[in-house]
C-alpha cells in the first residue's frame, strides 16, 4: 500500500499549470524523498505512465495514463448513450438487457435491466463471462480486428459449460464468420442450460467494437420467430448507439 500511494503522490502533482516538472519539483509537491521520487518516477517512465524529456531532465503525463482516462471516459460515455435505448428495449421485449465489455478473454457486464417476469435470467453487474460461449462475448469476438481476434481465439481454452458448447477452435472461427454475416451472435444454451441470448456489438468513432449488447430469456419463450425478431431490434439498437458515439461506416 506505501508503494501505491507514494506512486499516487507523484502522479497528483501534476496539473494543467504545471504540466511539466523537475524532479526537484516533484520531491517538493510529493514530500517524498529525492531518491524515492527518482526511483519511482524512472520507473513509471519504463511503463509509459510518465514521459521524461531528456534534454531538460523534467517528466510529464505519458500516453498511458492518457489512454486509460480515455478508456474509462469512453466507457462512462458509452452507459450514458446506450441506457435509454437499452431500457427501451427491455420496455419492448420483457427480457434481460445486458451491456458487456472486453476484459482480457472475457466479457464483463458494465449495465443492463433484469426482467420481471417469473422465470427469467439474472443480471449481475460485474459479472464475468467466457467470450467464446455468450452471445455478448461472441458479438464482441466477432468483430475484432483479424490479428486480434486471432490472438484471443489462439489463447482461449474452450471448456464444455453444456452439451451445445463450442469447444473446437476451427468451428468457432465458422461461427464468428457467421456472425460477421448475420451482425448478431446468438448463444443457443451454449453457456448455460435453458437460456438463449441474442447480442450484437457496439462501435465508435474510431470503427472498433467498443461493448456488445444482449437479450436473453429461457429458451421456451426463445422460439426462432422471437429469436429473428429481437435480432432485427438489437441491430438496429446497437446501430443507434454507434452512431452516437460517432461510428460511421462510410467514412
Amino acid at each position: 500500500m506505501q508503494s501505491v500511494e507514494r506512486i499516487v503522490k507523484i502522479i497528483s502533482s501534476f496539473n494543467l499549470s504545471e504540466s511539466r516538472l523537475s524532479l526537484d519539483d516533484l520531491t517538493k509537491k510529493s514530500g517524498l524523498p529525492k531518491a524515492t521520487v527518482y526511483r519511482i518516477a524512472e520507473a513509471l517512465c519504463e511503463e509509459h505512465i510518465l514521459e521524461k524529456d531528456r534534454s531538460t531532465s523534467s517528466y510529464r503525463i505519458g500516453i498511458r495514463l492518457f489512454e486509460l482516462g480515455s478508456q474509462y471516459l469512453s466507457s462512462m460515455r458509452l452507459k450514458d448513450v446506450a441506457f435509454a435505448e437499452m431500457e427501451e428495449l427491455h420496455q419492448q421485449t420483457g427480457e434481460t438487457i445486458h451491456m458487456g465489455i472486453l476484459d482480457g478473454t472475457e466479457v464483463v457486464s458494465i449495465e443492463g435491466f433484469e426482467s420481471v417476469k417469473s422465470l427469467h435470467t439474472k443480471l449481475f453487474i460485474g459479472k464475468r463471462a467466457p467470450l467464446y460461449c455468450t452471445a455478448v462475448g461472441k458479438a464482441i469476438l466477432a468483430f475484432l480486428p483479424e490479428s486480434e481476434r486471432e490472438r484471443l481465439v489462439n489463447l482461449l481454452q474452450l471448456v464444455r459449460r453444456t452439451s451445445k458448447t463450442i469447444i473446437d477452435k476451427d468451428a468457432l472461427r465458422e461461427e464468428l464468420a457467421n456472425i460477421r454475416s448475420r451482425g448478431t451472435a446468438i448463444d443457443s444454451g451454449e453457456n448455460e442450460d435453458g437460456v438463449v441470448c441474442v447480442g450484437a456489438p457496439i462501435f465508435d468513432s474510431s470503427k472498433e467494437v467498443v461493448a456488445s449488447i444482449s437479450i436473453s430469456g429461457p429458451a421456451f419463450r426463445m422460439g426462432e420467430e422471437i429469436i429473428e425478431r429481437y435480432s432485427k431490434l438489437l441491430r438496429e439498437v446497437v446501430s443507434r448507439i454507434s452512431f452516437a458515439l460517432g461510428y460511421r461506416a462510410d467514412i
